[in-house]
């Protein structure tokens, strides 16, 4: 048990890098490409959206006394 735990680690830390790697080169190849005025329009549309729907469902006071409905 105890030699599967260095191993554990090596692989999440070699999915945490790669995550993170992914993340980098996405914003990479996003924001520092031709389009970067659109894609920065559209992150920043989808934000406000995400964001203002958490606020509408946060004031949905039954589901707020009751979250173990929703899932």
């Amino acid at each position: 048990m105890e030699s599967t735990k260095p191993l554990s680690f090596a692989l999440a830390a070699l999915v945490a890098l790669l995550a993170i790697g992914a993340v980098v080169e996405l914003l990479r190849s996003t924001f520092a490409s031709e389009f970067a005025i659109a894609a920065i329009a559209t992150v920043a549309l989808v934000a406000v959206a995400v964001i203002g729907m958490v606020v509408v469902g946060a004031r949905n006071r039954q589901w707020l006394s009751n979250p173990d409905s929703y899932w």
